[in-house]
């Protein structure tokens, strides 16, 4: 009777090694593809902030404010008169 008591046993042991085995290979399948998924969104958010700060250089062009300014504001650069020095 002991014999059988150890083979079942030792039965019972492999059979849960074997599913821990394989729950730890799901988890390290759905932990990859999470990686995955978060580094392609990296990725997507890392080529969107490159394209805003493009647009911000573009938009804050001297040369353009300048444009903006006389164009739209009907501004003018200072006459010497309205420049006050410390």
């Amino acid at each position: 009777m002991n014999g059988k008591l150890t083979a079942s046993l030792s039965l019972a042991s492999i059979a849960m090694l074997a599913a821990g085995q394989v729950w730890l290979s799901h988890l390290r399948y759905e932990t990859s593809l999470e990686t995955s998924s978060i580094q392609k969104l990296q990725s997507e958010q890392k080529h969107n902030i490159h394209k805003l700060n493009l647009e911000l250089a573009s938009l804050t062009r001297p040369e353009r404010l300048r444009k903006i300014a006389q164009s739209e504001l009907g501004m003018a650069p200072p006459r010497p008169m309205q420049v006050i020095r410390p």
